[in-house]
């Protein structure tokens, strides 16, 4: 019966996790912090027994209507009617997550984290659908386990508006995997809402997890509602879904695009499964990036997959920071720090060697470590003031002060790449220099311009990155397009992320970056890399593909 399953949908609460109340007092000092939150000074035990009464009313009026509110919604509403609207509105994801800690310990089973990863490893499409008035609590408890990159979807009532029993809320999660319902599984706690939605989307399977400290389920006996599976464990699972026969999930389209290793992090355990989600979303290849240690990739065949390019420091055995905090970097003026940093791009040549990818990505150091001005910049921007004189001000005197200090740094730069095209040369690799995200980094485009004339294109070209140059652009140093207007004929990749504001790195579509532009200037020959940061998810690391893909950035796969 489970050979047309192809994805299994999960339940939280109740199936992936458990809920232990919280002693009187506890939970009392809880609610305090709410209060103190308030600026009131209702009594503990009152305000406690007021947003029990009312939390009751709205799960009444939830269970009936099968309706979810947002926070938002449920705190001006519902919750405190009575305090000011915009005060509570402000504050509500706040104030919902420390009522939901007064309530209980919300605990993952011991053996979900296994059980999912070992589904997925096994070929399984994973999806995730709960009931539940937070935002935001299951994706940081999935990224807590460290398998976000696990689920293709994630669809939470307090987003979606809907609840079940209606099975409205699964089939936007199979609508948005591209999946029949009679390929599908869903695993819960409760028949009268888990198995009833279920059958009403036309599932193939549902399971109920049984919790052996609560009473037997309720309807268990109408042959409509009565499970495919009672189970006792989640591992039992394991004997209910063998691996897939069939090959495993192929991606509707391939890309001509890697994905780099930064989504990986705290997303996945191991960067096998990273790698096993960029071909089924897509990626024709990975580009290793600068927090992916030695220890990371032993026992992987790396023979087995296609790289891109590698990230210096990549192995980050000894981690940027550390580098930096040394000053073990290509722009020191202290020479046997210099060489440090020589030695560590070296590694990162190496290793692009061993896994045959092109390029090496390098960041050319800076002319000045103190990021307090440009803080200072980044922090008036976002409250909308970047035409007050104090903005002025503190820019023109960044500009003085790189102006004042980059020549004896940039003068190491210069030899170090000279040093690092001769080491690479006879290796095949090429480097590329990456504009950067802060104004006092190298290069700027003058300075490009020197670093690219050291060596012909094939040696060393300019790694164009989308968000960096969007984002200097935003706070007023270089406008974005100088860079491709310039440098388009030696661009030899390209980091594709969009921006909001002045924070970069989030998936194309998501912030300000116009694409068509950035594609009108693109080489056929460059190779694009999506830098995604992990607060992306899975959805909108797709999705940000496909944007690229529409907009001409990227195109498939020959």
């Amino acid at each position: 019966m489970n050979n047309q399953v192809e994805a299994i949908l999960f339940d939280m609460g109740g199936t992936l996790r458990r809920t232990v109340k919280r002693a009187r007092e506890e939970k009392h000092a809880i609610i305090q912090k709410m209060i103190h939150q308030l600026d009131s000074n209702v009594a503990v035990e009152e305000f406690t027994t007021l947003l029990s009464q009312r939390a009751k009313a709205y799960k009444a009026w939830a269970e009936e209507t099968h309706i979810e509110l947002n926070e938002s919604e449920l705190w001006t509403k519902w919750m405190l009617p009575d305090f000011p609207a915009e005060k509570v509105s402000g504050m509500a994801v706040q104030l919902n997550q420390l009522y939901r800690e007064s309530i209980g310990i919300r605990t993952p089973l011991p053996e979900s984290r296994e059980v999912i990863l070992e589904l997925f490893r096994r070929g399984y499409r994973l999806g995730l659908v709960s009931n539940t008035t937070s935002s935001v609590e299951v994706p940081a408890l999935l990224k807590e386990l460290e398998i976000t990159g696990c689920f293709e979807t994630v669809i939470l009532s307090a987003v979606i508006g809907k609840r079940k029993p209606n099975p409205n809320i699964l089939l936007e999660a199979t609508q948005r995997m591209g999946i029949a319902p009679e390929h599908c599984a869903y695993i819960g706690d409760r028949v009268d809402r888990d198995v009833a939605a279920a059958r009403k989307a036309g599932f193939s399977n549902a399971i109920i997890l049984r919790d052996p400290n609560k009473p037997a389920a309720d309807k268990r006996d109408e042959a409509d509602l009565a499970p495919d599976y009672v189970i006792d464990n989640l591992r039992e699972l394991l004997g209910i879904y063998p691996p897939r026969l069939s090959p495993q999930p192929e991606p509707a389209s391939v890309y001509d695009a890697s994905l780099s290793t930064m989504w990986a992090i705290k997303t996945f355990p191991q960067l096998t499964d990273f790698f096993e989600f960029a071909r089924r979303a897509g990626f024709a290849r990975i580009e290793l990036n600068h927090k992916i240690t030695s220890a990371m990739l032993d026992g992987i065949d790396l023979d087995a997959f296609q790289f891109s390019s590698v990230h210096e420091p990549c192995p980050a055995d000894v981690s940027v920071d550390q580098l930096k905090q040394r000053d073990w970097l290509i722009s020191s003026t202290n020479e046997e720090n210099r060489c440090q940093g020589v030695q560590a791009i070296q590694r990162s040549i190496d290793l692009a060697t061993r896994l045959h990818a092109s390029t090496v990505v390098i960041h050319a150091g800076h002319a000045n470590a103190d990021k307090a001005l440009e803080k200072k910049l980044r922090a008036l921007h976002a409250s909308g003031q970047r035409e007050s004189e104090e903005y002025q001000k503190i820019k023109a005197q960044m500009i003085q002060i790189r102006a004042d200090t980059a020549k004896p740094a940039f003068d190491a730069v210069v030899k170090s790449i000279s040093e690092l095209i001769a080491y690479a040369e006879p290796l095949g690799v090429s480097l590329g220099i990456e504009n950067r995200y802060h104004y006092m980094e190298f290069p700027n485009p003058d300075e490009l311009d020197i670093l690219l004339s050291l060596a012909a294109s094939d040696r060393i070209g300019f790694l164009y990155d989308v968000g960096h140059a969007e984002t200097l652009d935003q706070l007023g140093f270089y406008p974005h397009e100088e860079w491709l207007k310039r440098f388009s004929p030696r661009m030899i990749g390209t980091h594709l992320h969009d921006v909001r504001g002045t924070t970069d790195h989030y998936a194309p579509g998501l912030g300000t970056v116009n694409f068509d532009m950035v594609a009108s200037y693109l080489p056929q020959s460059a190779f694009r890399t999506c830098e995604f940061q992990t607060f992306n998810s899975p959805e909108e690391v797709k999705s940000g593909l496909r944007f690229l893909a529409e907009h001409g950035c990227i195109k498939f796969k020959n």
